[in-house]
């Protein structure tokens, strides 16, 4: 197979180990959902919002600490369908108060005084329906959990930026040079 001419012999080889290059780079960020093809190890640093579950017979209870407010979860043991309309009383060290209903069996109360690091004992009090329980729980708030921000991870993009600068300065590089043999060729061929 003969090459085309309009690539010099030495660019042939700079292409494909750029293109190499490249494909390796972006190989990640072509994945998608459920084909990652990466390790499905949780990284050590990953920090989840403070939270406790507890169950009884009839229901399943997750609550979660989220900014200044906690979310609790309410679903049927059974089958695990969100309980909506249910009434839930929650007391505890600095806290006392009825959860409001959001949706889809999600309830929300203001939690200020959880925010702080330490063991809340919490009781929780659950009227749906036929159903009633008085349910025991722990939040284990940790040193920053809930106020926490996200950190964003910069090292692929540094990278990305990199690797795009890169082959930018090559394509330059070889366009030069692909110009510089044309004109080369132009006056030969004159």
């Amino acid at each position: 197979m003969t090459r085309p001419s309009f690539i010099p012999t030495c660019a042939a080889p700079c292409i494909a180990a750029i293109l190499v290059a490249l494909f390796s780079l972006f190989a990640p960020v072509i994945a998608h959902e459920g084909h990652d093809h990466a390790a499905s190890e949780r990284p050590a640093d990953v920090r989840l919002a403070p939270r406790f579950e507890v169950r009884s017979e009839d229901l399943e209870i997750v609550g979660v600490l989220a900014d200044r407010d906690l979310l609790i979860y309410v679903d049927r043991a059974s089958d695990n369908v969100p309980i909506q309309g249910a009434q839930i009383e929650v007391e505890g060290p600095g806290i006392k108060g009825v959860a409001a209903a959001m949706a889809d069996g999600v309830y929300q109360l203001p939690a200020a005084a959880l925010t702080q690091p330490g063991k809340y004992p919490l009781m929780l009090t659950i009227q749906a329906g036929e159903i009633v329980d008085l349910l025991a729980a722990t939040l284990e708030v940790g040193e920053g959990a809930a106020a926490a921000p996200a950190e964003k991870n910069t090292e692929r993009s540094w990278w990305l930026l990199a690797a795009i600068s890169l082959v930018l300065v090559c394509g330059g590089l070889v366009a030069r040079r692909l110009r510089r043999q044309a004109k080369e060729r132009a006056i030969h061929h004159v």
